[in-house]
């Protein structure tokens, strides 16, 4: 992992508060739209949307019905049906191989990007980090994916890039993030500054930083607007 940070004392608990707060708002903006049932609501099965975020989000990985079952919380008899749908609407590539059937999603499919990228930025990927993250919302400004998963382009071994802005060092990041990471089936490659310290790098041209703010992102805490106020 990469780190860029420095010493700065603790902001006072009543900033703390209040910092949480406005983060917790900028969380709620980036979900809302989802509405109250959020990912599963969007489906008449909790079983079909469960499905969606583990093949979707691995899409290189090939899945036995025992697998997508114990992943989903549910018995085989509604992973099965489901399955069915989803390869009949060509979501899903079926796979025998011996006495065993595969399962994995299909690229190809015309909708497959943009329903990745619902799952990841509510229910799959987006929500795990939100959810990992939340110990130090009041003190990150902004959070989100870049590099290959937010293009779309990531295979089965690529890391999972990481850039966070805010009041942390990454070993504070690193010890939220790891659990989730070991869910997930994925190595974080995290980047960490200080809101000064980004302010400075952006305004100078910085190579790093400015290929990733030209890139495509995923934001997991605060959105475009928060970033292009930290830029300065």
């Amino acid at each position: 992992m990469k780190q860029h940070t420095q010493s700065r004392p603790r902001p006072e608990p009543g900033r703390r508060k209040e910092a949480m707060e406005k983060t917790t708002k900028r969380i709620g903006r980036m979900t809302k739209s989802i509405g109250d049932g959020g990912w599963e609501g969007l489906f008449a099965s909790g079983t079909l949307a469960r499905l969606l975020t583990t093949l979707l989000t691995r899409p290189e990985t090939h899945f036995y019905q025992k697998e997508l079952a114990d992943g989903a919380g549910t018995g085989l008899y509604a992973v099965q049906r489901e399955l069915v749908r989803l390869e009949k609407a060509g979501l899903v590539v079926r796979t025998p191989r011996g006495n065993r059937v595969y399962y994995r999603a299909n690229r190809s499919h015309p909708a497959f990007e943009d329903l990745k990228r619902v799952i990841l930025k509510t229910m799959g990927l987006g929500n795990a980090l939100r959810a990992a993250l939340a110990p130090l919302a009041g003190r990150v400004r902004v959070a989100f994916i870049y590099g290959s998963f937010a293009r779309g382009e990531e295979t089965a071994g690529s890391d999972i890039d990481l850039l966070l802005v805010g009041d942390l060092t990454l070993r504070e990041a690193s010890a939220v993030l790891g659990p989730a990471g070991r869910d997930l089936g994925r190595e974080f490659n995290a980047t960490v500054y200080p809101p000064e310290e980004f302010r400075t790098k952006a305004r100078e041209g910085h190579h790093f930083i400015s290929e990733v703010l030209k890139g495509e992102k995923i934001y997991l805490i605060g959105d475009a607007i928060d970033l292009k106020g930290l830029g300065g």
